[in-house]
């Protein structure tokens, strides 16, 4: 019987952080529970007295580990996290320090998505003795059984299936929901199932992360409960984590149940292909509470998005978005400036469509592709994990930001908007160049590209 503590780092207070109900820890903490071992969950949306008073690392524990969701905030004007997630393993190394403890110390262990990109960096960095990619579940629960076998070992295990995704309703305690259920525009994850990505978005590392899995799919009678429990926190919004909401097997009878009379005022979101997208399943989201039917061409011309790595074209999102409209949908379309290949023609071909298709509200827009370790884009570069640990940039025209205030209509330009416009043209013009030898051969517009890194303000 082992004594587990986890700490959700994606709680810290940060710089551009928006911390959100901790579901990955949560599946690793009821794994544990299930099988007896005893576990604690220290979030600080939660309990934010224990960012100052660290008496909660004086008990006793087999294992400390370490949860990182994120790499980078939400806005990317902001510093990656990766400091602060250090200078936080600094002090509780201190507070672990042999000399006040008698002499022995817990197993460290670090995992999750955040984690999983950049596991080599990062086991170095937080000092920890292990570290766990990918899924985490069964690979906690074998070191677990024997923590002091991975003393000082300083692997990377590879996470695999668990079966109790899919034998199991996951529930949360009331006390972790009703922290995260009183926060502005609060909105909890639910995981409908675990398969790798289908898409093949140059700049995803999607399928790195949730590993190769075929396809796990959580039972329908497991997620109502899950979803009533959540309703019954006080919790009105749902966000399915999965890649792509409607490459679901079962996507139509979720939009059944959520349109049912059992959860009132409950609305949702998801991430969506615009295929498969036929109009049946549009009728049932319209009448399930869907707020948004999000979707990330993230180019509205056709070279671009080949460049991308879409598996579908222009007429496939014109066919989205005439379906949105027949049945009372509202579209939301992420739209990303400065891949491979961007152009002065290529902004102009998106702004067009744009324009010409899409209504005030409805469009995302960003400037700036982060580059992350495995993926199309890393390899493009030929930059390595250590090169990216710092939030890094495939190299952007500076003149985008007034091309797109040329192109589009002024609907899209709302002061929040040109907010972030203006802050991605900052962060291009402070950004510093790695070494041109870093780059393996030609990006698909024909030219080598050097990759930026943005430097501190």
């Amino acid at each position: 019987m082992a004594r587990v503590l986890i700490i959700n780092l994606a709680s810290l207070p940060m710089p551009g952080n928006e911390p959100i109900f901790p579901i990955g820890a949560r599946c690793v903490e009821d794994a544990l529970r299930f099988a007896g071992h005893f576990v604690r969950l220290m979030d600080f949306v939660e309990s934010p007295q224990a960012l100052d008073d660290f008496s909660w690392l004086n008990d006793a524990y087999d294992i400390i580990a370490f949860a990182i969701r994120n790499i980078d905030p939400i806005d990317l004007s902001c510093d990656g996290h990766v400091l602060e997630y250090a200078r936080f393993s600094e002090r509780v190394h201190a507070a672990l320090d042999p000399k006040q403890t008698g002499g022995s110390r817990p197993l460290l262990v670090a995992g999750g998505p955040g984690f999983s990109l950049f596991a080599k960096s990062l086991v170095d960095l937080l000092g920890v003795d292990l570290g766990i990619s990918g899924p985490a579940e069964t690979v906690m629960l074998e070191v677990a059984a024997d923590p002091g076998a991975f003393l000082g070992s300083g692997s990377i295990l590879q996470g695999r299936r668990y079966d109790g995704f899919v034998e199991r309703v996951l529930t949360h305690p009331p006390a972790l929901m009703r922290a995260y259920a009183n926060t502005r525009n609060a909105m909890i994850g639910v995981e409908t199932m675990r398969r790798t990505c289908f898409q093949k978005c140059i700049y995803c590392p999607y399928a790195h992360i949730t590993g190769n899995n075929s396809g796990d799919y959580k039972p329908l009678v497991l997620m109502a409960a899950e979803i009533d429990a959540i309703h019954g926190a006080g919790f009105r919004r749902i966000f399915f984590t999965d890649s792509i909401f409607n490459s679901q097997r079962a996507a139509k009878d979720i939009a059944r149940l959520l349109g049912g009379s059992d959860f009132p005022d409950l609305t949702w979101s998801a991430y969506f292909s615009p295929k498969p997208f036929d109009d049946a399943f549009a009728g049932l989201l319209a009448k399930s509470g869907l707020e948004t039917v999000v979707i990330s061409p993230d180019s509205l011309d056709a070279g671009m998005m080949r460049n991308l790595g879409k598996n579908f074209d222009l007429a496939s999102v014109e066919k989205f978005l005439k379906r949105c409209r027949a049945h009372g949908l509202t579209p939301m379309v992420n739209i990303v400036f400065g891949g491979p290949g961007e152009t002065r023609e290529t902004v102009r071909n998106t702004a067009r469509f744009i324009n010409e298709n899409l209504r005030a509200g409805e469009l995302s827009m960003h400037v700036g592709y982060r580059i992350l370790p495995q993926t199309a884009l890393a390899a493009l570069t030929g930059l390595t994990e250590p090169d990216l640990l710092a939030p890094t940039f495939y190299p952007i025209e500076e003149q985008i930001v007034q091309w797109l205030i040329q192109d589009l209509d002024s609907r899209f330009l709302t002061p929040s908007v040109m907010v972030n416009l203006l802050a991605g043209r900052a962060a291009a013009r402070r950004m510093r160049k790695i070494p041109a030898t870093a780059l393996r051969g030609e990006t698909t517009d024909g030219f080598s590209h050097v990759a930026l890194s943005r430097e501190p303000a």
